[in-house]
């Protein structure tokens, strides 16, 4: 099975139903306060709004596309790596989970399809703010984004480390103005996508779930999502299943590895 602009027509709206119905089933998690929180084998926190929401996107994934495979944070084993597809969901059913348990609305819910290594549609959702973002290889809603004399800044709002803030200091140097835009979760690549920020760098680790679906929706838009070198990330699930250092830039012309070469 391949990806082709007539399946991405055939499921984006079943696609859009699925995520509603884990976005509704969390709020309504969120709005309760019963989160029934404990600590995952990593020390990250599972809520009661992460089991239910994966297991509703992964039944109905199972019942859209009953051919392509699921692989979920939630459910992710090493024994997949063995044997993994060419052509299988990443799902990442509840991103922000501390973002959840602070109640402060920035957590998503994300859907990538991956073929060849590469994200090739992405779909998120904001549940508080019902919002959602999707994209795909056919799509082209590129706009204008080139870089005005402000820097806007994209910042994890529970993950800025020291080396995020040298980034902050090299830009500094090159840019008349920076703003600084905390977020949580993958909302921060969605800003991107979107021209509400300029740039989002994260200098730690991070999941390839994480970002997948993020990332199909930044290209679809026109920007990038590289390595400090300036290659596409690719999700072949090797180092722990963790991404290397990122950037995620709305104007892919600007010459960013200069600013990363102080970094690396």
């Amino acid at each position: 099975m391949k990806f082709n602009r007539e399946f991405a027509n055939q499921i984006i709206d079943d696609l859009i139903n699925c995520v509603d119905t884990a976005s509704k089933e969390i709020m309504q998690i969120y709005n309760s306060d019963n989160f029934e929180t404990s600590d995952k084998a990593d020390g990250s926190p599972l809520t009661l709004a992460d089991k239910a929401s994966n297991q509703i996107i992964t039944e109905g994934l199972k019942k859209i596309t009953p051919d392509i495979a699921v692989i979920s944070e939630e459910t992710f084993e090493d024994t997949i790596l063995k044997v993994l597809p060419n052509l299988y969901w990443l799902v990442d059913p509840l991103d922000g989970t501390r973002e959840f348990i602070n109640k402060n609305d920035e957590f998503t819910v994300n859907i990538a399809l991956i073929e060849d290594r590469k994200p090739v549609f992405g779909i998120v959702a904001a549940p508080v703010f019902e919002k959602c973002w999707h994209g795909s290889i056919f799509d082209n809603y590129h706009s204008d984004k080139s870089i005005p004399d402000v820097l806007r800044i994209v910042m994890s709002k529970s993950h800025k480390s020291e080396t995020d803030q040298v980034f902050i200091d090299i830009c500094k140097e090159k840019f008349d103005s920076i703003v600084e835009i905390p977020t949580g979760s993958s909302l921060k690549l969605c800003r991107v996508a979107e021209g509400m920020a300029d740039i989002y760098t994260r200098l730690g680790p991070t999941y390839q779930w994480d970002i997948a679906a993020g990332q199909a929706i930044v290209q679809a838009a026109g920007g990038v999502v590289c390595d400090l070198k300036g290659s596409n990330l690719r999700y072949e699930f090797v180092s722990e299943t963790k991404n290397p250092m990122f950037f995620c830039a709305g104007d892919p012309t600007f010459k960013w590895l200069d600013v990363f070469d102080r970094l690396v």
